[in-house]
């Protein structure tokens, strides 16, 4: 990408230097130095004016989040790009207690706009997909398919019995994971927000909670998750208990693996990804997908 032509098009300050590669995860993203400060370049394969609209609101709503310049705009060769002031911060450590934070965030978010019944896609895999992957040519995972089948249709429709059975759904972020925090010098920041769209405000917090909970190691922390649900409740929000708490969790899972399998099949480009790397992490998915979802059903009482 040409800086000049980039700056041009999203209406930003001229460019010191061209565009440089920075991460490469489910959006590719650059970093520019611009006269007027470095910025985040972001491809945006998803986006929809729903989304940046959304994004707006939250941040009128004082949510703490990346801050966008200039405008969107189609690149050739690229496709939708975005640019956001560079954040200066780190990722979480496990000595950082956010969980306060986390909930008195959750509850603004929550606050801001119902949506109708709805969940991120990867929450409505049918059966008949897993079935045709199934039946595809073989590759690594396929005999972990087979024998656990069963338990990937289970989970699918706990899922969606979950989802079916709740109606507190907002317009939110929908990744919210530890890794989409960042901590700057006025305190932690949401990042990645181009998979905002309709969700399950309990169930959000919940995995939110969760994922925070588990940030230390693969038990999770209940005074943590305490903590969280207690500054949502103080914000207004109603805190998630029940079976089926973190189904959500599951449907993640579900979601990330799917998109591992269509990978694999060259159904969905694979990006930076390693495709042995990723057929091996699919296998081993598959394969822990029982115990994964027993462990989720047995911490549910941790939300009690």
């Amino acid at each position: 990408m040409r800086s000049e032509l980039i700056t041009r098009a999203l209406g930003l300050p001229d460019p010191v230097g061209e565009p440089r590669p920075f991460t490469y995860s489910s959006s590719q993203t650059w970093t520019l130095d611009t006269t007027d400060g470095r910025v985040l370049l972001k491809h945006l394969p998803a986006a929809q004016p729903a989304t940046l609209a959304f994004e707006r609101r939250a941040r009128a709503a004082a949510i703490a989040m990346p801050t966008p310049v200039g405008h969107p705009a189609h690149i050739d060769g690229v496709g939708l790009v975005r640019a956001y002031a560079w954040i200066d911060g780190r990722p979480l450590r496990d000595t950082d207690d956010i969980a306060a934070w986390l909930g008195e965030t959750l509850a603004r978010l929550h606050a801001i706009e119902p949506a109708e019944p709805a969940g991120p896609d990867w929450y409505h895999l049918h059966d008949d997909r897993w079935h045709t992957w199934l039946r595809a040519a073989p590759r690594p995972w396929t005999p972990a398919l087979r024998e656990h089948l069963p338990d990937i249709l289970a989970a699918t429709a706990w899922v969606a019995r979950a989802f079916d059975d709740t109606a507190d759904h907002v317009t939110t972020h929908r990744d919210i994971e530890t890794h989409n925090i960042m901590i700057t010098a006025a305190g932690p920041v949401l990042i990645d927000w181009d998979s905002a769209g309709p969700d399950s405000a309990g169930l959000e917090t919940a995995h939110a909670a969760y994922s925070l909970a588990t940030h230390h190691g693969p038990r999770p922390d209940r005074a943590a998750i305490r903590r969280v649900l207690d500054a949502y409740t103080a914000g207004g929000g109603t805190a998630p208990t029940g079976p089926d708490v973190l189904a959500r969790r599951a449907g993640i899972r579900l979601g990330r693996l799917a998109e591992r399998l269509r990978m694999s099949l060259g159904e969905q480009p694979a990006g930076p990804r390693d495709l042995t790397e990723n057929e091996t992490r699919a296998q081993a998915q598959i394969r822990s997908f029982p115990a994964f979802t027993h462990n989720l059903i047995r911490y549910a009482d941790l939300f009690t």
